[in-house]
């Protein structure tokens, strides 16, 4: 599935853009995932959604909190925010975001 085909109409960012912030989030700023593979379908996706939301939580935080923006030429902090609020706006962005973020950790890892 393309994922960056799935795009917040409010934001402009994609589910592949939002995954790969909180990839980042995950990898970099030591972010938890619950890992959740007991349960209901629908208690699988809740947690997906809770973390993908987490995350990217986690990196416009930090990002926020730093006095300048690390990649100002992206102006990084501003779409690490939009990416977040992207998953808070939908529940259905923010499966397809959880979606993809798994899809992209596989492809690495596969590497």
């Amino acid at each position: 599935m393309d994922f960056s085909a799935i795009i917040c109409p409010e934001t402009g960012v994609s589910a592949s853009e939002a995954a790969m912030r909180a990839l980042l989030a995950r990898d970099h700023l030591d972010g938890d995932v619950t890992h959740a593979v007991g349960g209901s379908l629908v208690d699988r996706r809740r947690a997906m959604i809770e973390d993908v939301r987490v995350l990217t939580g986690l990196l416009a935080g930090e990002l926020v909190a730093l006095a300048e923006d690390p990649a100002p030429r992206f102006d990084a902090s501003r779409r690490a925010a939009e990416a977040h609020r992207a998953t808070l706006r939908s529940d259905e962005f923010a499966f397809h975001t959880a979606l993809a973020m798994r899809a992209l950790d596989r492809a690495t890892r596969s590497d």
